[in-house]
């Protein structure tokens, strides 16, 4: 298992250059999607697009079967 840290900003700019490490592609990809997010959703934030993006998914799941 390899662990990345991210860094989420509100005014990420896509780099223009080569990205040097997996560790900053994963930042790209991260970041874009958090962007992506907050356009979808409608969002002041980075995070709070995050947050609405993670609500829709859950609130799509089927209901958790009771045993």
């Amino acid at each position: 298992m390899t662990d990345y840290t991210v860094q989420i900003v509100d005014d990420y700019v896509q780099p223009t250059t080569p990205l040097a490490t997996n560790e900053d592609y994963v930042d790209f990809v991260m970041n874009m999607a958090a962007q992506s997010y907050m356009h979808q959703y409608n969002t002041a934030t980075a995070d709070d697009g995050i947050t609405a993006a993670r609500e829709a998914f859950n609130a799509a799941l089927p209901p958790a079967a009771e045993e």
